[in-house]
């Protein structure tokens, strides 16, 4: 949580676009703006409170805006993300410089092939999202303020991707990639590589395990599995992940990294309360952690309600413990999306 920096190289006109989505916006996904534009984002704020037992720190921070420009031309798509985040850093990319004020967060097009030659195919070139995790890298499609202890999932990538869905309930995807976890490496010359297959066997239920691969430069290569469940009844949705580490950076007696394997795990329930007092809230319940050979075992437990005051405007509350380091954090947030 960094408070927002002001990038003067960016021009005028990009606030003026600012200004006037915001002023058209509504409750709607997406902003029509011609018949191949359309624009979609969110505005995100927070306060956050810390207390380690020995110190008490409080912040508040305007924490992001990003404006998502959806292009459409029938079997071809593009999606240009332009974020602001004031030197935001994705936990799971921590050391190696991804800090960025107003930029490019991701860009590329898709082509659908059509249904008579593949159906439910498509290509992805650019600079794209990682499929990977249960939790999503937008707070727009989180259930609570934070991650989860340990986030190891890769973010944002450059490369190619196929995607194969030939029916609602099955789906495959593989991507090459110049860098799994990297989105600054652009070598090609040590590519990396990530799989996933989806099952939605029923309504209710969504499965997904996937495989990512890296060359790190040493002697293994990093690696991770990763296969989370979400089933979703009514009013109470459930989830839980596993992810399986290896050659994974790690610290050793306060060491330069080192690598090692573990595993991150994930537990969460959402119930919505609205039938039973009448109004738009929610409340989420999560535990998660990670366990590292060479590390002490990291867990944490969160809980946090939230509110929608109107159908595009969320209000939430979260308290954490980070229970081995004995570290307990209340925040409070607010995300408008248009």
């Amino acid at each position: 949580m960094i408070p927002f920096k002001l990038n003067t190289k960016i021009p005028v006109a990009f606030f003026i676009l600012i200004g006037s989505i915001l002023v058209l916006s509504s409750a709607s996904a997406e902003i029509k703006l011609t018949d191949n534009l359309s624009v979609s984002g969110f505005l995100d704020m927070s306060s956050v409170i810390e207390d380690d037992g020995e110190d008490t720190t409080i912040g508040l921070s305007f924490d992001q805006l990003e404006l998502d420009f959806h292009l459409n031309y029938g079997s071809v798509t593009a999606r240009v993300d332009i974020d602001s985040t004031g030197g935001f850093e994705h936990p799971s990319l921590a050391g190696v410089g991804q800090t960025q004020d107003v930029t490019l967060e991701q860009g590329y097009v898709t082509y659908t092939l059509p249904k008579d030659v593949l159906p439910g195919a498509s290509i992805t070139a650019g600079r794209f999202l990682s499929t990977f995790g249960f939790e999503t890298a937008e707070p727009t499609g989180l259930y609570q303020f934070s991650f989860s202890e340990g986030i190891p999932y890769p973010a944002y990538q450059n490369g190619v991707a196929i995607n194969l869905a030939p029916t609602k309930q099955f789906g495959i995807y593989a991507a090459v990639l110049s860098g799994v976890w990297d989105v600054n490496d652009t070598d090609l010359e040590n590519p990396g590589f990530e799989t996933q297959v989806s099952l939605m066997p029923v309504k209710q239920l969504t499965a997904k395990v996937g495989f990512a691969v890296d060359d790190t430069g040493g002697d293994e290569n990093r690696s991770e599995l990763n296969a989370w469940v979400q089933f979703s009844q009514g009013p109470l949705t459930l989830a839980g992940e596993i992810d399986l580490l290896n050659n994974w950076p790690s610290e050793e007696n306060g060491l330069p990294v080192v690598r090692d394997s573990g595993i991150h795990f994930l537990g969460m329930a959402n119930v919505s309360l609205a039938d039973v007092i009448s109004a738009p809230v929610g409340l989420t319940v999560r535990f998660s952690g990670i366990d590292l050979e060479d590390e002490e075992t990291s867990t944490e437990i969160t809980v946090s309600p939230s509110f929608n005051p109107v159908e595009n405007w969320t209000l939430l509350a979260e308290f954490k413990r980070l229970i081995d380091k004995e570290v307990t954090q209340f925040a409070v947030k607010s995300l408008l999306t248009f």
